[in-house]
């Protein structure tokens, strides 16, 4: 047997689990155990899990739905998918379903992870979480193997009156009682948690720990990005103290940087038709050091968690999609608020010729701002902030 720890966001626990199901090992068993478990996170797997099912494997969930990390859409996309699936509750309040598990055997290998991991794009990407993995050589550990599992069985082969197995039924009563959150609800819920509740700014001390940026999760395929509920999310108010001087220099992650050209500040000769907005491309802007963004996805993995939709009246590109995202925007050390910018994101736009593929629009309410104040030339820098409105800023300033 070979043990050894896997510390994420260095080591990412999706990763692993991704190249063991891309591998040509021929599994009797994979299970899953999961405290919360995320739509985004089963739809990108499902196709390989699905596959290893066909050719064999006995596929098994056990999945809590306490304090909402698992919602109703996840339930429903498992029980389509016609496999072992169990839920997980005790109706004392305080107690809750807590173990995340992942077991991989076949019939000469074994592959386990126990650790923090939820089965979401946080506990397997980005989130900071410790598992171990061991590796199994079989049958010559056989009964280390089974000495590690023996206490997992509850999990693993969960029985008893705490215990049910998913069917329609189960998740009709579930929703009833109120216990199952849509998946729009639980996201949102999420996003509350991690961002606290809104407090008045006034005698709160500046927090002491620092943003550092981390690995974001792989993009959805399209044809599984379809597949995920729209969400409806109140457009932010634009604030009314534009103008104001800005703070200090914005404390966040850098995500994204430029040049702006004449087209991207609206500075263009008459007669012309400027894009409308700042061109994402890749600019050479590096996510890690060594690393160029692939202008491609990049910029929708960045905004994944927000709504996203097909743009209406897009009869050429039917793949072309936008969302609204409230961003700070900061020009010359002058604050101009919240704005809720579109996003708009085509993916045959590139055509092989690594083109841009998502562009940043200015909108009729804040192109004459760019018109006036003439931003070409000046550097248009994107951070990741904690701010509880709005998790971007856009920072211009002159070169």
């Amino acid at each position: 047997m070979i043990s050894r720890t896997v510390s994420q966001p260095e080591n990412q626990l999706g990763k692993e689990i991704s190249e063991l199901l891309n591998s040509e090992a021929c599994y009797s068993r994979i299970v899953f155990v999961s405290a919360f478990v995320a739509l985004r996170t089963i739809l990108r797997l499902r196709e390989r899990l699905l596959g290893h099912r066909e050719t064999g494997a006995n596929l098994r969930f056990t999945v809590g739905i306490d304090l909402g990390g698992t919602s109703r859409d996840v339930l429903e996309e498992l029980l389509r998918w016609n496999c072992d699936t169990f839920v997980f509750h005790n109706t004392i309040a305080r107690t809750a379903f807590h173990p995340k598990v992942y077991l991989f055997e076949a019939a000469t290998t074994a592959t386990l992870f126990v650790g923090s991991n939820n089965l979401t794009d946080g506990g397997f990407y980005s989130n900071y979480e410790a598992a171990t993995r061991y590796d199994f050589d079989l049958p010559a550990d056989a009964v280390e193997y089974q000495r590690l599992l023996r206490p997992l069985t509850p999990f693993l082969e969960p029985q008893g009156d705490t215990v049910r197995r998913l069917d329609a039924n189960l998740i009709k009563t579930l929703v009833a009682r109120g216990e199952l959150p849509s998946e729009a609800e639980s996201r949102q819920r999420r996003r509350d948690q991690s961002r606290g509740r809104a407090r008045d700014a006034e005698g709160i001390p500046s927090s002491p720990f620092a943003p550092v940026a981390i690995p974001m999760p792989p993009l959805l395929p399209q044809n599984e990005r379809a597949e995920e509920p729209v969400e409806s999310r109140m457009p932010v108010q634009p604030e009314e103290e534009a103008r104001r001087p800005a703070a200090l220099p914005p404390h966040g992650v850098l995500v994204w940087q430029k040049t702006l050209t004449k087209s991207d500040a609206l500075q263009v000769k008459e007669g012309s038709h400027p894009v409308g907005g700042v061109r994402l491309a890749q600019a050479r802007f590096e996510s890690q050091p060594g690393q160029h963004i692939d202008q491609t996805t990049y910029f929708r993995r960045v905004f994944a968690d927000y709504p996203w939709e097909r743009e209406p009246g897009r009869r050429r590109h039917r793949d072309q999609e936008h969302a609204f995202v409230p961003i700070r925007i900061i020009i010359r050390d002058r604050d101009y608020g919240i704005r809720n910018f579109e996003i708009s994101h085509k993916p045959s736009g590139e055509a092989g010729q690594r083109n841009y593929t998502t562009i940043l629009r200015w909108g009729r309410e804040f192109s004459p701002i760019v018109l006036q104040d003439n931003l070409t030339n000046t550097v248009f820098s994107l951070y990741e902030t904690a701010e509880e409105n709005a998790n971007f800023l856009i920072y211009i300033a002159d070169e």
